[in-house]
C-alpha cells in the first residue's frame, strides 16, 4: 500500500528547468553523464538527503508559482523511500503519530527537498565537466571525509 499515492509533489517553478535538465524522464533524454537522475523523484530525494546532511532548515513557506513535479503514485514502487519519508517525519516531529498523516509527512519531506535543491543544483551546474562527474566528485569527497561535509561542492 502506498500512503503517498494521492499526494503529488509540488515544487517552486524556478526548479522546473533544473529537474528537466538533469533527469532522464520526459523528452527522451538518456545520457547519464548529462542527466544523472533516471526520474525526478530520484533528484528530489537526493535534494532532501543533502538538506538533512547539511543541517538545513526545511522550507515550508514557498512563495511564487509552483508546479506538479512528481505524482504521488511513484512512491508505491519504492517501499524503502516511503519508509524513509516516514522515519524523517517522525524524527522531525518527534511524534510517531505522524505516520498516520501522509499529507503532513509529505509536507515535511518536500520542505527538506526544497531546502536542498539549491545546493544540489549548484553541484550539478558547474562548468568544465559533466553533471555526473560533478555529482560523483561531491559524493566521493563526502565519503573520503568520513561522512563529514566540508561545505565544498
Amino acid at each position: 500500500m502506498n500512503a503517498f499515492a494521492g499526494i503529488d509533489v509540488r515544487l517552486p517553478a524556478k526548479y522546473r528547468e533544473a529537474l528537466d535538465a538533469y533527469c532522464q524522464t520526459g523528452s527522451g533524454k538518456s545520457r547519464p553523464e548529462s542527466n544523472p537522475f533516471p526520474r525526478m523523484v530520484d533528484m528530489w530525494f537526493l535534494a532532501l538527503c543533502l538538506a538533512i546532511r547539511q543541517g538545513l532548515s526545511p522550507e515550508f513557506e514557498v512563495t511564487g508559482q509552483t508546479y506538479k513535479a512528481i505524482e504521488g503514485n511513484v512512491f508505491g514502487s519504492d517501499n524503502w523511500r516511503s519508509n524513509a519519508l516516514t522515519l524523517l517525519a517522525i524524527a522531525h516531529t518527534d511524534d510517531v503519530e505522524i505516520a498516520d498523516k501522509p499529507i503532513e509527512m509529505m509536507k515535511i519531506a518536500n520542505a527538506y527537498a526544497i531546502a536542498g535543491l539549491p545546493h544540489l543544483v549548484s553541484i550539478l551546474d558547474r562548468k568544465g565537466d559533466t553533471a555526473l562527474d560533478h555529482l560523483s566528485d561531491y559524493i566521493v569527497g563526502v565519503i573520503e571525509e568520513g561522512g563529514r561535509d566540508t561545505g565544498s561542492s
